[in-house]
This record gives structure tokens, C-alpha cells and sequence, in this order.
């Protein structure tokens, strides 16, 4: 069976486990990449692949080593002796 190149944001969110409103965020702030096919929002299979790759990669790196929890750590030793 051939996969489709461009998947819709309903095609998204079962894989996700979320709801299509829930894509649509992601996409407008850029999360998820997507591009506009006539009125429509698409996401190339590529792309999403990507993204998602990034995302299995940095969630399985050791906690001290994940972008999110290094930039609370810094802000957390900033405001200690505050």
C-alpha cells in the first residue's frame, strides 16, 4: 500500500493521541511543521517524520542532557539566592 506524501492534521492525531484541535496548535505555533495545499494544511510525511525522530531522541537522552530540564536548572541556580 502507498503512503500518502502529505497527511492531514486528522491523520495526525490518533498517531499522537491527541485531538485534531490539538494539531492545529501545534502547527500554528510551529511545532509541527506544515505547509498550505490551496486553503488546506498539510504535513509532509518527511517532515513529520523528522519532528518526530527529533522528539523520540531528546526524550530518551538522560534527564540532565534534555534541552527543557538544562534551562530550569539555570533558572532555578539564578533565582537561589534571590
Amino acid at each position: 500500500m502507498h503512503e500518502k506524501e502529505l497527511m492531514r492534521p486528522a491523520d495526525l492525531a490518533p498517531a499522537l493521541g491527541v485531538g485534531v484541535r490539538r494539531i492545529y496548535q501545534l502547527i500554528s505555533t510551529g511545532e509541527i511543521p506544515a505547509i498550505r495545499v490551496g486553503g488546506s494544511l498539510r504535513i509532509p510525511r518527511l517532515a513529520w517524520q523528522s519532528w518526530l525522530w527529533e522528539r523520540s531522541e531528546a526524550a530518551l537522552k538522560p534527564a540532565g542532557e534534555r534541552p527543557a530540564e538544562n534551562a530550569r536548572a539555570i533558572e532555578s541556580e539564578a533565582t537561589e539566592g534571590v
